[in-house]
């Protein structure tokens, strides 16, 4: 009985639920750019094991182009482009690969951040030619779009207005403290996110360091880390009006918001949206909620404890 009721609590279950439920017809259009869609443990992984995404990811280098063009699954595609500012630019290639960003780090930072090496390590500068995601022929419109590309989203948000304009999730990291000269902040992009009609959900795995002291190696617990760096934000379409949204972008941030972020309390809600207009049974966003393990939803409430909990919140 426990492994029956962990394989339906299990997160493909889930996933395979909501995709026969929502039966939308077509796989999601994800966009990861700044991560190499031959390695595994993307947040989107679920989605396209299951068939149900199709990601179109970027590799600039030609070599490396070829190389994951030979690894790509059947649901994937890779485009050869560097997407950013329409236009010549310069591509600082720092020896650790994660740090690459067209915008030169900012010494006095690294400093203080106790990230001296960041500067010391090897920085290659290599000329590319970026061009904006609306430019790539035959670019799909998205559903959802992930960036990680140390201070180029905000530009690339810039230049894709028109294939994220039915977008549903944007998925951009940011940063809170100043990593690389003029690049654009958390609040940038916030900003500008805003002004496209999406707000922000929830932060993943924000990350901070400890500051350089005499004391430094005595604080073994990441916790006592304080100065915030960066870190993932999730961005969904403003729900406050959710009749202005179609059923298939309703469906999509219901896949989205289970297998990519985890927010199974906006499933429910997109559910129950869906129910209204008879796009799913009534009763879904229950059934949906009763597959969630113990530790995050509990048995159905009493009718009599209901009531006692609309009277407490009233």
């Amino acid at each position: 009985m426990k492994d029956e009721t962990v394989q339906r609590n299990g997160p493909r279950a889930r996933a395979e639920f909501l995709i026969d439920l929502l039966a939308l017809g077509r796989p999601m259009q994800i966009a990861d750019v700044g991560a190499r869609l031959a390695n595994s443990g993307a947040p989107y992984d679920m989605l396209m094991k299951l068939g149900a995404a199709h990601v179109s990811g970027f590799e600039p280098d030609p070599e490396a182009f070829k190389a994951m063009q030979a690894a790509m699954p059947a649901n994937a595609t890779c485009y050869p482009d560097a997407v950013g500012k329409p236009g010549k630019a310069t591509f600082y290639s720092h020896a650790i690969g994660t740090l690459s960003s067209i915008f030169k780090f900012h010494a006095p930072a690294a400093r203080y951040l106790g990230k001296g090496f960041w500067v010391k390590r090897p920085i290659t500068e290599v000329p590319i030619t970026l061009v904006a995601l609306d430019k790539i022929k035959d670019f799909p419109t998205l559903d959802l779009i992930k960036m990680d590309v140390q201070g180029a989203e905000l530009d690339i948000l810039k230049g894709a207005q028109n294939v994220l304009a039915d977008a549903m999730v944007i998925i951009p990291e940011v940063r809170f403290y100043r990593m690389y000269q003029d690049e654009p902040m958390w609040a940038d992009v916030d900003t500008y996110l805003r002004g496209m009609g999406f707000v922000l959900h929830k932060f993943i795995a924000p990350k901070s360091v400890a500051l350089p002291s005499s004391q430094k190696s005595r604080f073994t617990n990441k916790a006592a880390y304080s100065q915030l760096l960066d870190g993932d934000a999730v961005y969904i379409r403003n729900l406050e009006e959710p009749e202005t949204l179609s059923v298939d972008q309703i469906k999509c941030l219901a896949l989205a918001a289970d297998s990519v972020f985890h927010s199974h309390d906006l499933v429910a809600f997109c559910l129950d949206q869906l129910a209204e207009r008879g796009a799913v049974p009534k009763g879904s966003a229950k059934k949906y909620v009763d597959r969630l393990p113990p530790e995050i939803a509990g048995p159905p409430m009493s009718k009599e404890d209901r009531k006692k909990a609309k009277a407490t919140a009233e």
